[in-house]
């Protein structure tokens, strides 16, 4: 009988550690797995905050236009860079591509969540 309750025992504190330690897919609190998925899904609506939305304009794929610059790649210029696009697209204007075409009030109606979320998931597209 005290053999049994020491296996519970120490089972039960296996599963505390491991609890402690994470390990599950959903990292929203470290920028990880939620956030990346949280910024696909707003990066793949058509109509983001009554603007046309991030997949209406730019293409994922090298060398393909639609109305923005391909993002292929975008993970090279970091984080920074990605961030004051979003919040001031005429910061840097990609060369061949007018300044004034991408809406300059995602960082108005876009919160502080959404905009990180967003910058995670482009930092994926290396």
């Amino acid at each position: 009988m005290k053999k049994a309750i020491l296996v519970v025992l120490i089972l039960s504190l296996l599963v505390v550690v491991a609890a402690a330690c994470g390990g599950g897919g959903d990292k929203s609190a470290s920028g990880g797995d939620a956030d990346v998925a949280a910024g696909k899904a707003l990066f793949e609506k058509t109509v983001l905050e009554g603007n046309a939305g991030c997949v209406t304009c730019h293409a994922r794929e090298p060398g393909k236009t639609i109305v923005g610059p391909s993002l292929a790649g975008i993970a090279s210029k970091g984080e920074d860079f990605i961030r004051e696009s979003i919040i001031n697209p005429d910061a840097d204007v990609t060369e061949g591509f007018p300044a004034g075409t991408m809406p300059p009030d995602y960082g108005q109606k876009l919160s502080d969540e959404q905009i990180n979320q967003l910058v995670k998931y482009l930092m994926t597209l290396k």
